[in-house]
């Protein structure tokens, strides 16, 4: 028993429970660049930086660059102007913001798909100057897109619907991506958290070997 319980105090501090009201799906940086032909310079770069709260709201700050840097709205001191509430399916989030420019209560709707996030302004927001796209397709910064997450590293790694070797159809992959939310009483299994190409999760066990996670 005391093995289990130091075991699991310390995978509870590397893997996070996703919690019911936000998966953290949204959380991270994502980043939307434009090119022009003939520059090597980006002419637009579009970066927004999320984070999911556990009652299921969403915060961040957005920071546009376009025009070659000759636009700019932007606050590099760490100043949050995204404020809303993520949906229950996990992806997607209706948004309040306000322009580093002085326009406020903008209104814009997020929409993830696997590693894509698209941001859709719905509502302008009002006075003063606001620069931003007003509909863009970000991908999520490669450094932050499995962190948190095991890689299976057998050929296939069956999905159980228990804490069992039952009979299964369904398996993952050599080098696919999964979240650990928590493990069997006999340390054997995982229960984990998977997304599918169409943008829904699932959930099943895993044996601990097929990610090289055993007590």
């Amino acid at each position: 028993m005391l093995k289990r319980a130091i075991f699991l105090v310390v995978v509870a501090n590397m893997f996070p429970v996703p919690c019911v009201a936000g998966n953290g799906s949204l959380s991270g940086e994502w980043e939307y660049i434009e090119h022009v032909a003939g520059s090597n310079k980006p002419y637009s770069n579009f970066q927004l930086n999320l984070s999911e709260g556990s009652n299921g709201t969403v915060t961040g700050s957005y920071c546009f660059i376009t025009q070659n840097g000759n636009r700019i709205d932007c606050d590099l001191s760490g100043v949050k102007n995204i404020h809303g509430d993520v949906e229950k399916d996990g992806r997607h989030a209706n948004v309040q913001f306000n322009s580093f420019l002085g326009a406020k209560a903008g209104l814009a709707y997020l929409n993830r798909y696997d590693n894509i996030l698209t941001w859709k302004v719905i509502k302008n927001p009002i006075g003063d100057f606001f620069y931003g796209p007003y509909s863009v397709t970000l991908k999520r910064k490669q450094s932050n897109m499995y962190q948190g997450e095991r890689q299976v590293v057998v050929d296939k790694a069956y999905l159980y619907p228990a804490p069992a070797e039952t009979t299964a159809k369904s398996y993952l992959v050599k080098g696919d991506f999964v979240k650990l939310i928590s493990i069997s009483d006999d340390l054997k299994f995982w229960r984990i958290l998977y997304s599918v190409k169409n943008g829904s999760q699932i959930e099943r066990w895993i044996n601990c070997e097929a990610i090289n996670f055993c007590p």
